[in-house]
């Protein structure tokens, strides 16, 4: 098992080519975008995910919340409202690496594709340092939001980890917590009667391109020179056209499966996104997966200093630029 995007140079000269295997004819075409380079499918997408805001449902009801928030403001006005009751808006996750980027990409997950000619294109400029993040003017989205959740995150933002996320939103100590789908199963733990929803996540204040992050993003991949080679495609195809198979993402792993016509998860948020995308919400592609392999958790650091305030914004931008820097020309 990989990760889809930027591990696809890593294994591409030793997978297997499953570009021509019927079984991929089942996949969701939008599924396969993160293992298909060149026109060749690199891998198999094992499962889809999706990350947002997740809140509680009766947290919001009982502090008169009707109207779900999109914008960076109605994030704000949401957030005070919930804080004069006595409730604290959000559980940062901020102790952990990867919660940072997540949230931070995601605040920008319209920019690549409507000023930059594409995610790829996005990606491809910045390995060559031909963009840098300094010289992205919607960067400062990133910041808004990321100070917006420290200032309503509690007495101590910065030592909110995962766990703390799911059990206090689950308790209702919080309303809301930025995370994916994997996180209902922690949820629904510590309390399995609590009711959650998706909420869209900002971009800036344009509500009309606030979206939820869907991709596939664990990956499935063969050896081309395994000896098992056969026996590997005959379990895949198994896994894509058979009952049980077909059936097994969301019934035993409770995920959203990648293919086409597979029944829903009983699952509140795997539920929630497929509404959310059926209402014509934007779904926006792990874009960030696409960035060298390492830079997740390097740029995950910086942005933890950053909500530390270790480093002002300039400082932030400067240290996002260098690492990334470094780590695109080691992986040339």
């Amino acid at each position: 098992m990989s990760s889809a995007y930027a591990d696809n140079s890593t294994y591409k000269d030793y997978v297997y080519d499953l570009t021509n295997e019927d079984f991929i004819k089942k996949i969701e075409p939008s599924a396969l975008q993160g293992v298909t380079v060149d026109g060749k499918v690199l891998g198999y997408p094992f499962l889809v995910q999706s990350h947002s805001f997740i809140y509680n449902k009766k947290v919001f009801a009982d502090n008169g919340i009707t109207t779900l928030p999109k914008t960076l403001a109605d994030f704000e006005a949401v957030s005070k409202k919930l804080q004069a009751n006595g409730v604290q808006p959000f559980a940062t996750g901020f102790k952990e690496f990867w919660v940072l980027p997540q949230t931070a990409w995601q605040a920008i997950a319209n920019v690549p594709a409507e000023n930059y000619g594409g995610y790829e294109n996005f990606v491809a400029k910045l390995n060559a340092g031909e963009l840098k993040f300094k010289d992205i003017p919607q960067m400062s989205q990133v910041f808004d939001l990321l100070d917006l959740i420290k200032k309503y995150g509690g007495p101590k933002p910065n030592e909110s980890d995962f766990n703390d996320q799911t059990s206090s939103l689950a308790t209702g100590k919080v309303a809301m917590i930025h995370q994916g789908n994997w996180a209902e199963d922690s949820i629904r733990k510590t309390n399995p009667e609590v009711q959650i929803g998706f909420l869209v996540g900002p971009t800036g204040n344009n509500a009309a391109t606030a979206g939820i992050m869907f991709d596939s993003n664990q990956t499935i991949r063969i050896a081309k020179d395994s000896k098992n080679l056969d026996a590997a495609l005959a379990w895949l195809r198994w896994l894509t056209t058979s009952e049980y198979g077909r059936n097994w993402i969301p019934g035993k792993v409770k995920q959203l499966s990648p293919i086409i016509g597979a029944a829903a998860p009983d699952s509140q948020i795997a539920k929630e996104t497929s509404a959310l995308l059926a209402s014509g919400t934007p779904g926006y592609p792990w874009f960030y997966q696409m960035f060298p392999t390492g830079t997740e958790q390097q740029l995950g650091a910086i942005l933890q200093g950053y909500c530390a305030g270790i480093t002002n914004r300039a400082q932030t931008l400067d240290a996002l630029d260098s690492a990334y820097a470094k780590i695109a020309k080691a992986a040339q």
